[in-house]
């Protein structure tokens, strides 16, 4: 298994959840309640060049390594996890634990523990919970 090499919807920042984008082979940076199709790349699209910076690993157009189901890569938390956590995403397309209540959309497993701004390692698990 490997990474999916997808194309970039609109932005979206590394180590985020992305989703299926309605057109065929792209992805979108997840938001609340989204369905998430896996984990984007860890790293920026432009290449350390003095100066110059990309806070996106791509921006609409370009592509994407994208983990997916069952692989294992670094997610950025948007709030405090630990390990065995089953987590979504939040607005922002960070990773949150479930609320445990209603239907929710699972993106991963939490192999670390961690707080909002950290990247922790997880399992991409895509589900879904009803409660």
């Amino acid at each position: 298994m490997g990474q999916s090499q997808l194309v970039a919807g609109g932005n979206i920042s590394p180590s985020r959840f992305v989703t299926q984008s309605t057109t065929d082979w792209k992805v979108t940076q997840s938001g609340a309640g989204s369905k998430v199709l896996g984990v984007s790349q860890v790293g920026t699209n432009f290449a350390p060049i003095p100066e110059v910076s990309s806070p996106y690993a791509a921006i609409a157009g370009q592509q994407l390594s994208v983990f997916e189901d069952g692989e294992e890569c670094l997610l950025e938390l948007g709030g405090s996890v630990t390990a065995g956590d089953e987590l979504k995403s939040d607005a922002s397309g960070k990773g949150v634990v479930l609320a445990g209540s209603g239907a929710e959309n699972i993106g991963a497993l939490a192999l670390q523990s961690g707080s909002s701004g950290e990247l922790i390692k997880v399992r991409v698990h895509r589900d879904a919970r009803y409660t």
